[in-house]
């Protein structure tokens, strides 16, 4: 049975090879429509040889997104949303006393709904409020998890565990200079195939992305505090794609 996590990467693939495919054909008719038909008697420009090329870098993750929120049930509209929100500001409390930046921490969703013992019988409401944090101690991550239920009480709920790369820059120019090789050989190989030489880059167009997902670490609540140092967290490696359509003359 395939998970939701690969259902979704399996989903982003496609997604980003459709996208590839997409502006590989907009360069293309964007050069021709620069160079034009040349000649008479029906000989056009020799329109050359366009290639993809693919580059992957991979690196430790090391910024965390958390996502924790109250889930509090009560008569009113009124005393569910104060309950809800007083949760969440205890766990707001426990995000900045570990030393998360309050520049970090965002509401991420807000949610209030009748609850009914006999529709249209209203027997209640419940309020949902979500707070989300990032942080870069990855070591901390447990810790913080079973602090941030510990606060909330009965009521928390975990929403999410995350992990990416806080600046992924340093990987996608390893990616790209993978990606020029990647296309570059395969040129090369494809003109001697042909007989022909390679001249000068006539076009370069670039598709950058993630080859794996972030990393999403999900449930539904946390029944129970892990005892210690809090439960266990990896965030593991990441990577980052770039294609490079390249497009040459051939002499």
């Amino acid at each position: 049975m395939i998970s939701a996590r690969e259902e979704q990467a399996r989903e982003e693939q496609a997604r980003e090879e459709q996208a590839r495919e997409d502006r590989a054909r907009e360069v293309r008719a964007r050069e021709e429509r620069r160079t034009g038909e040349q000649g008479t008697g029906g000989q056009g420009m020799d329109r050359g040889l366009w290639v993809t090329g693919s580059g992957t870098a991979s690196g430790p993750r090391d910024e965390c997104t958390i996502t924790v929120g109250s889930d509090v049930r009560r008569p009113t509209a009124a005393a569910a949303l104060a309950g809800s929100a007083e949760v969440v500001e205890r766990m707001r409390r426990a995000f900045v006393d570990a030393g998360v930046p309050e520049s970090s921490l965002s509401t991420s969703g807000v949610s209030l709904n009748p609850v009914y013992d006999d529709y249209p019988t209203v027997a209640g409401f419940v309020a949902a409020v979500q707070l989300t944090g990032r942080t870069r101690d990855i070591g901390a991550v447990g810790g913080l998890l079973t602090t941030l239920v510990t606060a909330g009480g009965d009521a928390a709920r975990v929403h999410g565990v995350s992990f990416a790369h806080s600046d992924p820059s340093a990987l996608r120019a390893r990616a790209r200079s993978a990606a020029w090789a990647d296309a570059a050989e395969r040129a090369a190989q494809l003109a001697v195939l042909a007989g022909r030489e390679l001249g000068e880059v006539v076009a370069v167009d670039e598709t950058a992305g993630q080859a794996s997902p972030p990393g999403p670490m999900r449930m539904a609540a946390m029944a129970e505090a892990a005892p210690g140092g809090g439960m266990p967290v990896d965030a593991g490696e990441g990577s980052v794609v770039v294609r490079l359509t390249v497009g040459w003359s051939l002499r």
